[in-house]
């Protein structure tokens, strides 16, 4: 028979966040490794949603997103970050922010185009690449800062160059990029005339730093595509709202191949987001939303060093990366395996973020968008890692 599967997928394999996601149901480990909250969202958009469903809106809506939340997006743009975006012509809704990415690089993409990735990545960047026959290119984020370093990435762009994805909050690694780490990217695009797609859905949850969104740098606007999400602010992942704001000459193709892949996300969804959307920025959400992660934060960090894990500092997500080399098994694969099946806690192994030769793989990754009680739960299971540490 002839082959089934497309060649786009020979180097495609099955995502590591359900590889330990399986491994910790398996094992009936607590799971830090997928980042997902395992606590309700918000009542009041529930409720939201509740009431769309009862009054019918449940056909299809606009493929770009229904006028209310198109609407509530651009006036929250405006009143967080001073950015005029129309909601027309520049602000398009997807089934979350990786179909966004999707549409985005798919709509902008020819065959040899190269992207810049800063690696560890997230791992949905790379793929997205490799199914538009464009060339990924890794720049390392250089552990224990994890900074952008200005020479590499000027050595990086060349006249192939389509664009760069940077992603902010950053996930993996925690980091919250500065201003002029962010001007210096721009620049250089500027420069070498190449597009910014900024990945910011952990846009509320920083800590000790603020976020600039990529679009809020001088003279860059007419060049960024962003794109953000409901999920993580809000703790309801499942509904699956993103959205893309950019110049509208860059929108138009990004919406029609959108149109072929999702067509339009599910309407009881947006009109309750459309609410959320329309929170100022001193709301009381805000500040709670913030407060409950860093206290989580702070939990599991403890825990993590106390039992010889070092840790890196987390400016924002609600992810915490520790470095094991500390420990008798100093392999991240081989380590998340075996505080999975032998402590009862799942994390991430880091090396799944590296695509570049000389891969890190000492680091491993903890998600505390969970409750209390199972950060308590697992900080008691983490004391039986101490015996495992080299001598």
């Amino acid at each position: 028979m002839k082959k089934i599967a497309s060649n786009k997928l020979d180097n495609i394999k099955t995502s590591i966040f359900s590889i330990m996601t399986e491994m910790a149901n398996k094992y009936n480990a607590i799971n830090l490794s997928q980042g997902f909250p395992d606590f309700p969202g918000p009542e009041f958009l529930k409720d939201a949603a509740c009431k769309a469903i009862r009054e019918n809106k449940n056909q299809y809506v606009p493929s770009i997103g229904i006028p209310e939340l198109r609407e509530a997006i651009s006036r929250k743009y405006k009143r967080f970050y001073n950015l005029d975006f129309d909601p027309n012509t520049e602000i398009t809704v997807f089934s979350g922010a990786t179909e966004a990415l999707y549409s985005t690089l798919s709509g902008i993409l020819n065959s040899g185009d190269e992207v810049i990735l800063l690696e560890p990545c997230y791992d949905a960047y790379a793929p997205v690449c490799d199914f538009n026959y464009s060339k990924p290119k890794y720049i390392r984020l250089e552990y224990p800062d994890f900074k952008i370093s200005q020479g590499q990435i000027q050595e990086a762009f060349n006249e192939n160059t389509k664009c760069i994805i940077i992603n902010t909050p950053n996930n993996p690694t925690s980091r919250v990029f500065d201003k002029n780490e962010l001007k210096l990217i721009g620049d250089l695009c500027v420069e070498n005339d190449c597009y910014i797609i900024t990945d910011e859905v952990y846009e509320h949850i920083t800590f000790e730093k603020t976020h600039t969104p990529m679009a809020s740098i001088k003279g860059l606007k007419d060049r960024v595509i962003t794109i953000s999400s409901t999920a993580k602010t809000f703790s309801l992942t499942g509904w699956k709202i993103g959205f893309a704001l950019a110049d509208e000459d860059i929108t138009r193709p990004i919406r029609n191949f959108h149109q072929f892949v999702t067509f339009c996300t599910p309407g009881p969804f947006q009109y309750a987001m459309a609410e959320a959307m329309d929170l100022k920025p001193n709301d009381p959400y805000f500040k709670n939303l913030k407060e409950q992660y860093l206290e989580r934060r702070n939990l599991l960090n403890s825990k993590l060093i106390e039992v010889g894990l070092k840790t890196i500092p987390t400016e924002g997500t609600y992810y915490i990366v520790a470095d094991i080399s500390s420990f008798k098994i100093t392999n991240d694969v081989e380590f998340c395996e075996f505080l999975t099946k032998k402590i009862g806690v799942a994390a991430i192994p880091m090396s799944a973020f590296y695509y570049h030769e000389n891969k890190v793989d000492k680091l491993i990754r903890f998600c505390f968008s969970k409750k209390i009680e199972n950060l308590e739960m697992a900080a008691e299971r983490l004391e039986n890692l101490k015996s495992y540490l080299k001598e």
